[in-house]
């Protein structure tokens, strides 16, 4: 994969992003469900979309709908969300001479977009010209926020229009982390 020249760089970080389409619109969806389903406000489209843009979060945004509701103190939200988000500070660390002496707002954005998946991707490009890297990453992190609030917002328009039940469907969190953990076992155990 290359990031190279300015139009490849544009294709390949829309190439790149089309896994993680497929995962963050199904994810994204059932969150947005899971949020409809619990979080007892209206227009939870609006407000599934809104979190999905500010939080960018996975984990979180199934969370975040019980939290809604005043089942949680501040306190205890505040402490989850450390706990939760605290290890996207450290993908931040291994990318800060690449992204030194960018824009303050531009470097802000990449380090709010450094999802797991972002950072696998973006930390494969690595070795590309420091232009050119952070180009890609600025594109790929754009196009996968994207991607989530779309995920979240129609699925919590879904969720509100139909009766969908939360119940069960906040269980894609952990399936996902279960089939990504037994292809991962399976690989090294064949190597």
């Amino acid at each position: 994969m290359s990031c190279s020249s300015e139009p490849g760089a544009r294709l390949n970080a829309f190439k790149d992003s089309l896994p993680i389409l497929m995962g963050y619109g199904t994810m994204g969806f059932a969150a947005g469900i899971v949020f409809a389903a619990t979080a007892g406000v209206k227009f939870s489209a609006f407000w599934s979309g809104l979190i999905a843009a500010t939080s960018f979060s996975g984990t979180l945004q199934f969370a975040i709908g019980y939290w809604f509701r005043g089942d949680a103190s501040l306190a205890f939200v505040a402490l989850a969300t450390l706990a939760i988000s605290v290890r996207y500070v450290f993908y931040g660390f291994s990318l800060v001479g690449k992204w030194r002496d960018i824009g303050l707002l531009r470097k802000l954005f990449l380090v709010f977009g450094l999802t797991d998946e972002n950072y696998a991707i973006v930390s494969s490009h690595i070795d590309a010209p420091k232009d050119e890297f952070i180009r890609y990453s600025t594109r790929l992190i754009a196009l996968n926020l994207l991607y989530w609030t779309c995920g979240c917002t129609l699925g919590a328009l879904c969720g509100s229009a139909f009766t969908i039940p939360g119940k069960g469907v906040d269980f894609v969190m952990a399936a996902l982390f279960i089939a990504i953990l037994t292809d991962q076992v399976r690989a090294l155990c064949r190597s």
